[in-house]
């Protein structure tokens, strides 16, 4: 199994193999050690039930996609379409918009699940069958908010400047 996790004091995403994991990652933006604890099922790539970061237990399961490609991919089909828009085209900016579409439900349904850490925000990819439920932002609002008190206890996280 692929684990992604973030750096808890810079951001900073530290990729590793679960299946030679070692006890304690390095950070290499800040040179923090960050403790791991890993499960079984992490390690032999069976399930994901344990986070190595934070240790919570609290998943939910999204498509592999980069939203930023996604976001690039839009504005692209909306220049495209406006071009042909302003020019008077309507037929031809509608077809560029409903293509892009198509397009996006191929690569979509292609694509694989992953498994992400409510608190810590931790990617876990492999092949064991994701069990984790999707998305839900009322849980994520409270996990996100007991991670970052913890890491508040602990003296680590970015200090965010008041508003």
């Amino acid at each position: 199994m692929r684990v992604t996790l973030k750096c808890p004091d810079c951001g900073s995403a530290l990729p590793f193999d679960a299946a030679n994991a070692p006890a304690a990652a390095r950070c290499g933006g800040c040179g923090s050690t960050i403790p791991l604890t890993l499960s079984d099922g992490v390690r032999t790539d069976q399930t994901v039930d344990l986070c190595p970061l934070c240790t919570g237990s609290d998943f939910y399961v999204r498509r592999d996609f980069d939203p930023k490609r996604g976001l690039t991919v839009v504005i692209i089909a909306i220049l495209i379409s406006a071009g042909f828009y302003w020019f008077g085209l309507d037929l031809i900016a509608y077809s560029v918009l409903g293509l892009f579409a198509l397009i996006d439900l191929l690569v979509y349904r292609r694509l694989k699940d992953l498994t992400v850490c409510y608190r810590c925000h931790t990617v876990f990819r492999g092949a064991y069958t994701p069990h984790a439920p999707i998305f839900d932002l009322a849980t994520a609002d409270e996990l996100e908010l007991e991670w970052a008190r913890e890491l508040e206890k602990r003296g680590k996280g970015r200090s965010k400047p008041d508003a």
